[in-house]
């Protein structure tokens, strides 16, 4: 028998901005940001003292993470045609035939291939499944719990992924 903790609140959020790529040959659309919002859930076995896992451990892993990525440029460090260069204070980014520079502290490289919504609640499930598992909040194997992300880009648009 699995049960579920769900988590859904107005402190679950982060503001960021991003560019994806799209078409063949590849094409840009414009820098631009969301104020992404967040819904996670936890499904497994009850532990010994019948939970799932702490809702206080879960949920502060799920506020680091949003704050983590909150004010960042989002970029795609797996993309295959997208170059990311670091030089002292400053991230230039390229795609021939465009090209950006932005502030290092205003950025974030994530090991995604785009910075799709679909693609963030992937990386954030994941980020968020090793935060769990180093904090100790599985009390049995992790395998044996599915973590569910939504993530809101825009009002009524969400993206989903489930581990």
């Amino acid at each position: 028998m699995k049960h579920a903790i769900r988590f859904e609140n107005d402190s679950l959020y982060f503001a960021a901005s991003h560019f994806i790529t799209f078409g063949d040959p590849e094409k840009v659309e414009a820098l631009h940001g969301h104020n992404f919002r967040l819904k996670a859930e936890i499904t497994g076995p009850v532990n010994h003292r019948a939970y799932v896992v702490d809702f206080i451990i879960a949920f502060d892993a799920l506020k680091r993470i949003c704050e983590m990525l909150s004010h960042k440029v989002l970029l795609p460090r797996d993309h295959p045609y997208i170059k990311i260069i670091t030089v002292d204070d400053s991230v230039k980014v390229t795609m021939p035939p465009l090209s950006w520079s932005f502030p290092k502290d205003d950025t974030l490289t994530l090991p995604i291939k785009n910075t799709t919504t679909e693609s963030l609640a992937e990386y954030i499930a994941t980020v968020y499944r090793k935060s769990l598992e180093n904090n100790s909040a599985f009390e049995y194997p992790s395998i044996q719990y599915s973590i569910t992300i939504e993530l809101e880009e825009s009002p009524g648009m969400w993206a989903v992924f489930q581990s």
